[in-house]
């Protein structure tokens, strides 16, 4: 899913003009402990999954709702490169585009649709603010006994 969701950021939303990348691209910025150079941008983290309470237990059959966990990390500049203006002024509306890009979108025929789970400031470093937006997608585990 996570290819499915990278593109369809770099189509829905222009302020991060195509630049959305996966978890090796933030992986090799956390190598070298680095921060975006160019900003912003978005990373793709495919998180985990969740098994929901009480599964469906029949003759052959279990089956358990579970949910995906992705995270949209964004990366922006406290100021632009000459330091006149609060990049950060732009996150509101960027973070709420990313929202709206995914909250209800249904990335496959298989799988249920992205809920929009929250936004938070995860750090801000170097002059650089990061926020994870959390989206979780619903799906069945089934499997014949």
């Amino acid at each position: 899913m996570t290819p499915a969701i990278i593109e369809r950021l770099k189509a829905e939303i222009p302020a991060l003009q195509r630049r959305v990348y996966g978890a090796a691209a933030l992986a090799a910025i956390m190598k070298v402990d680095g921060v975006p150079t160019v900003t912003p941008c978005a990373h793709v983290l495919p998180t985990g999954l969740q098994g929901h309470p009480q599964p469906s237990v029949a003759t052959g059959a279990y089956v358990q709702s579970i949910d995906y966990g992705f995270a949209v990390v964004i990366s922006l500049r406290a100021h632009d490169p000459n330091g006149e203006r609060m990049a950060l002024d732009e996150v509101q509306p960027l973070l709420e585009a990313v929202a709206t890009a995914l909250a209800g979108w249904k990335p496959a025929p298989t799988v249920g649709v992205m809920i929009f789970r929250r936004a938070v400031l995860a750090s801000f470093a170097r002059g650089v603010a990061i926020y994870e937006l959390d989206f979780s997608l619903q799906h069945q585990l089934r499997i014949a006994r």
